[in-house]
């Protein structure tokens, strides 16, 4: 159950780091904010990058958590 644990923590750190640049990635877009059109497709893709970090650090906690308490 060790591989388990590890590969939740893993999981679950690059979902922070996933969110980590969704943070950056918003306030470059906060910055260029009067670019018009191209403003809105960065935001569709900053949303779909940020549901996917959240899902995998979501899935990295969850299988961490099922490691810790099966062992």
């Amino acid at each position: 159950m060790q591989y388990m644990v590890y590969g939740g923590a893993v999981l679950a750190v690059l979902g922070l780091v996933g969110i980590g640049y969704c943070v950056w990635m918003a306030r470059g877009i906060k910055r260029d904010a009067d670019a018009g059109s191209d403003t809105k497709d960065r935001i569709q893709t900053l949303v779909a990058l940020n549901t996917a970090s959240l899902g995998i650090a979501f899935i990295g906690l969850a299988a961490a958590t099922v490691g810790v308490l099966m062992s």
